[in-house]
């Protein structure tokens, strides 16, 4: 029996686990948060209980990993803040004058609006959308107003003390899928150079679904860590110019002399990107320390061929992503679990505030 059925529990802690069983770990999640807060507000009696509900399924939903669970559970509370003062005003105002009221709302509106096109545009568009929960038209009870908000950032912690409990990591799919990959690469380019029977065209199609899936985690990267979001896309152009070299060195491979003797790098190349894969599957910045020989140049070769000056280009280009590599892994490494950060956070907007 594997490890892994020897230990079920490991599913739930282990990074690797939580990523390749991600969706059934997201449903678990949901269910959970949504089955605790309709315990709590069935057991407490909360008025207004159901946009609790509401507002887990939609802080959990849609956003699989901590960095846009967080992300959008701080912009949902922030709103929400905003949004049930705009509407305890509103009711204010009406008691004054209707029209005041309205023209009150209006304004908020159209700021939400504005600020909706641009960055938080969530947390702005929510600040419209919580005004005309709690303060209708204006006529709204106060005290149904302040459970509504009460409600609502209830559901925002429930929602990110599930995310952090389970924690899908965008960084740790980040590495994962960078990791097979590189290990892709190694092996495509490794058949490639000698010869060998090879389906290049499925290969590559894999490399580049990967790579579509690993723009997508950028956001949720920078949320997650340190780092930004130019060194995030440093390492996606260098995985970019391997899949467009690995893609014309097979078109011509068949025509130029074998890359496997002894005097090309191939044997250096594929050792780096195996190396370099086990590095971020296994978290071990040590095993990128050592650095690629130097490409030979092909204008000095007696009878060059265009294969030569491809796989001089994918040295320099594995070695360009080996050094980047290098230097982001320990950074993702020292990134706070979920729980830590969620603290981290908390405890920073009240300094800020």
């Amino acid at each position: 029996m594997s490890g892994k059925w020897q230990h079920p529990w490991r599913v739930l802690v282990v990074p690797y686990y939580l990523n390749r069983y991600a969706r059934q770990v997201h449903v678990l999640r949901v269910a959970s948060a949504f089955l605790a807060g309709l315990m709590l507000v069935l057991a407490s009696r909360i008025p207004h209980g159901g946009w609790a509900l509401v507002t887990i399924l939609i802080v959990l939903g849609g956003a699989p990993h901590w960095g846009g669970v967080r992300r959008k559970a701080m912009e949902r509370m922030g709103g929400s803040l905003l949004g049930a003062l705009a509407g305890l005003a509103a009711i204010v105002l009406h008691g004054a004058s209707p029209w005041l009221c309205y023209a009150w709302m209006l304004a908020v509106v159209a700021l939400s609006g504005w600020h909706a096109q641009g960055r938080g545009g969530y947390l702005a568009l929510l600040t419209g959308i919580t005004l005309v929960i709690v303060g209708g038209v204006g006529d709204e009870p106060i005290n149904e107003a302040l459970w509504r908000s009460c409600n609502v950032l209830i559901g925002s912690l429930i929602g990110m003390a599930a995310a952090a409990t389970l924690p899908l990591r965008a960084l740790d799919s980040w590495r994962f899928l960078l990791a097979d990959n590189l290990r892709e690469a190694a092996m495509l380019y490794n058949r490639i150079a000698r010869r060998l029977p090879v389906d290049g065209d499925a290969a590559l199609d894999q490399f580049n679904a990967r790579l579509i899936r690993l723009r997508g985690l950028l956001a949720s990267v920078t949320q997650e860590s340190a780092l930004t979001h130019r060194e995030l896309d440093q390492v996606q152009r260098c995985q970019r110019s391997i899949w467009t070299l690995l893609d014309r060195m097979g078109e011509v491979s068949a025509s130029t002399p074998a890359l496997a003797e002894d005097a090309s790098p191939r044997r250096a190349i594929v050792r780096t990107l195996l190396r370099a894969s086990h590095a971020l599957r296994f978290n071990q910045p040590q095993l990128l320390a050592e650095s690629l020989p130097a490409a030979d140049n092909p204008a000095r070769m007696r009878e060059p061929t265009h294969c030569h000056w491809l796989v001089a280009e994918l040295s320099l280009t594995v070695e360009d992503l080996r050094m980047q590599l290098h230097a982001i892994l320990p950074r993702l490494i020292e990134a706070p679990p979920p729980a830590r950060s969620l603290v981290r956070a908390m405890r920073d907007g009240g300094r800020r505030r």
